[in-house]
């Protein structure tokens, strides 16, 4: 096995150093017909693996013969840091950042994006068109009014069967004119020492209330045995960390020990919780009260100041719970971090997830323990937002209020280690102590016994310290595991074999299972061509599914990897308010098709672009589609007359009028052409016959194409 290891090592390695210098790609045989019709740059982290930090890399690799079929060159560049890819994806200036070639730049990527079974969080802070960069993570960005409409009446819709239908046509509208090429579903194989209980890969380090150490009937290393037995416990953390305070989580690490040392209004769990090794139902994933003392209850409508119709709803806090220092939790805690949270300026990581969602937090006059959210609207998802610990967790107001919100996120309380362990804490654990180089190496949590949960009978139980290892790479975190070195990890990769040939050994649990992700290529709306519905269609059909599922992800640790849809995952499931009837039904959308391998198909929606060019022969293009949707209808009209006279080349961007310049400070974050607001991903084509200039010709083409669908029949 080690020597098996060693060759994909070298061999990710050589192929690496190759294709991180970005060769110009040639295919055999030269391009058909000709030059590529342009070229996009996959930017790529050094991680040959899938993941969250995952680089895909040798799905990169097949995808670059398959899109030079269809005339498309891609050029592969690999950042030579593994957080490069993340400053470059994440840290973007408004509207995202320029396509084409890194630095600084890009045009596609790959990454795994988590999503709760029983809820959508993390959902509107990459999908709504509010929450572009800096402060919301919709990095394409993705700016449909159709989408969003879609997403907030499947998130406000109570009822169960008008949600689904919401949530299968979302899905279909994602489909048909994507931000992302969902990939794959991943089953991977849980990894970890047999003798850790009470432990779900999906619930993760949400939930810990039920984790213990068992070694009974186990044979370990004596110090192994030893460690266990003081109440040591060690996980090998594949990312880095750079901040202490939970508003500012940016990290898989930052966010596991934002919940072992800070507080959250609810926590995803389970119900019931499963007997060890087996893997529970979707609909047993599920909420509970933490810092709350019960669920949300809606108070109703109200005028506000502004005029606009909100909506209160009050969450009640539990009492008794202390700060690690003995200062008293209340409403004015929450207060305080929502406050924080839903002031942009202050560049939470929550911001986007929240702020569409909720207006403000309010005191409840004369109760210091109930708090007061303003919604926009009732909102189903409410306490799940309310569980995100990626930013969204409480802080103590007595110990920072002090600081300015603004300048919170670069103080030494959040950035460096000796002066946040003297935050209070509230959770089971509190910062202990940390090796160097700071955010690379160890970080030790000691025993909160201050901690509320231990007196409703919560554990970890017998746990006293907790140690999060930085081990970045993939191979080693696997190593690791087996000698017990640490006891369980994120991402431990390996060949689906590997795993099978551990299944017999008695100190580990193997298991395969669901992992809650999809795993997707992302797509830069910046870039003019991928702006362009049809392309990104195109793309979708030169993806060899089929053989990437067998040829390279189990190479990767995948098992029976489900075809991509959306971003909905196949487990998604709805729970009905009882007082609406209590159904379950699923919101995933098995009716809807899947993108198929397909390269005659692709290269029909490839040339839908191509021949709407100006020059092109116009009737092999969308002949009266001006907005690209599909369909000759009345949208295609009024953009026509909009532009009636004018010259146009392609693409002619197209402003988006419903856009509220409020969402950013007030200055539109795109180029501005002719004195008029354009943005990415809306460009048309009004110029029906390709002549240069939109005229009462193209009106006659638009008439007599009414009604019309393209691209082609048999089209996705």
């Amino acid at each position: 096995m080690s020597a098996t290891l060693a060759f994909l090592m070298l061999g990710s390695a050589l192929i690496a150093s190759y294709f991180s210098v970005g060769q110009a790609y040639t295919p055999p045989g030269g391009w058909p017909p000709g030059q590529p019709y342009f070229t996009l740059w996959a930017v790529l982290n050094p991680d040959p693996f899938w993941g969250y930090y995952g680089g895909y890399h040798d799905m990169f690799y097949r995808l670059q013969a398959e899109f030079a079929k269809i005339g498309i060159n891609l050029e592969i560049k690999i950042q030579g840091d593994m957080y490069d890819n993340w400053y470059l994806m994440w840290e973007a200036p408004l509207g995202g950042r320029p396509p084409g070639k890194p630095p600084g730049h890009w045009d596609v990527t790959a990454m795994e994006w988590w999503i709760h079974p029983h809820g959508f969080l993390w959902m509107d802070g990459i999908i709504l068109s509010k929450v572009i960069p800096p402060y919301g993570g919709n990095i394409f960005p993705y700016l449909r009014r159709e989408n969003d409409e879609l997403y907030w009446k499947m998130q406000t819709s109570f009822d169960a069967e008008v949600r689904k239908r919401y949530s299968w046509a979302w899905q279909e509208y994602q489909m048909h004119n994507p931000p992302i090429i969902n990939v794959y579903y991943p089953n991977i194989y849980h990894f970890r020492g047999k003798y850790i209980k009470g432990y779900d890969e999906t619930v993760w380090w949400y939930d810990l209330s039920n984790m213990r150490i068992n070694t009974t009937g186990l044979t370990l290393p004596s110090a192994v045995q030893d460690r266990l037995n003081a109440g040591t416990i060690i996980y090998g953390a594949a990312e880095a960390w750079w901040s202490y305070l939970v508003t500012f989580v940016d990290s898989y690490t930052e966010e596991q020990y934002a919940n072992l040392v800070w507080g959250i209004l609810y926590k995803s769990s389970l119900d019931p919780w499963p007997a060890e090794g087996v893997t529970p139902p979707p609909e047993d994933y599920t909420l509970k009260p933490w810092l709350a003392s019960d669920f949300p209850q809606g108070i109703g409508w109200f005028t506000d100041t502004d005029g606009k119709q909100v909506y209160r709803t009050r969450v009640p806090l539990r009492q008794g719970v202390v700060w690690s220092d003995g200062y008293p939790f209340n409403a004015t805690d929450v207060k305080y971090s929502f406050d924080l949270i839903l002031d942009k300026y202050v560049l939470s990581t929550a911001w986007g997830d929240i702020a569409p969602i909720i207006k403000r937090a309010e005191l409840v006059p004369g109760n210091p323990y109930a708090i007061d959210f303003i919604l926009f609207e009732p909102y189903v998802d409410l306490p799940l937002i309310l569980a995100d610990t990626w930013g969204g967790g409480i802080l103590p107001y007595h110990a920072l209020k002090d600081i300015s919100p603004t300048s919170l996120r670069g103080s030494p309380k959040n950035k460096i280690f000796s002066h946040a362990k003297t935050v209070p804490q509230i959770g089971p654990f509190m910062y202990d102590s940390e090796s160097t180089p700071a955010g690379y190496s160890d970080i030790t949590f000691v025993r909160n016994p201050k901690f509320f949960g231990y007196d409703l009978g919560w554990g970890p139980y017998g746990i006293e310290k907790v140690i999060l290892k930085y081990v970045p790479d993939a191979e080693t975190r696997l190593a690791e595991i087996q000698t017990h070195a640490i006891d369980f990890g994120e991402y431990p990769t390996a060949p689906v074999e590997v795993f099978e040939g551990l299944m017999g050994d008695p100190t580990l649990i193997v298991q395969a299972c669901p992992y809650v992700s999809s795993n997707d290529i992302w797509l830069n709306f910046n870039n003019p061509q991928l702006s362009n519905r049809y392309v990104r269609l195109a793309l979708a059909h030169a993806i060899p599914y089929d053989a990437l599922f067998a040829e390279i992800f189990p190479g990767w640790g995948i098992v029976n990897p489900i075809p991509g849809k959306s971003w909905v995952l196949p487990w998604s499931v709805y729970h009905e308010p009882d007082a609406l009837g209590g159904e379950t039904v699923r919101l995933f959308n098995t009716e809807l098709s899947t993108y198929t391998y397909d390269i005659a198909k692709a290269k029909q929606y490839l040339a839908m672009w191509n021949y709407s060019r100006v020059g092109k022969d116009y009737t092999k293009g969308p002949v009266g589609d001006a907005d690209f949707d599909g369909t000759v209808d009345l949208d295609d009209l009024w953009q026509f007359l909009d532009k009636f006279g004018s010259s146009c080349g392609y693409p002619l961007p197209y402003p988006i009028d419903w856009w509220p310049l409020e969402w950013s400070d007030g200055i539109y974050p795109w180029p501005v052409e002719s004195g008029a607001s354009v943005a990415p991903g809306n460009d048309i084509d009004p110029d029906f016959n390709n002549d240069g200039t939109v005229s009462a010709a193209d009106f006659t083409l638009w008439f007599n194409n009414w009604g019309r669908e393209y691209p082609f029949p048999g089209a996705w």
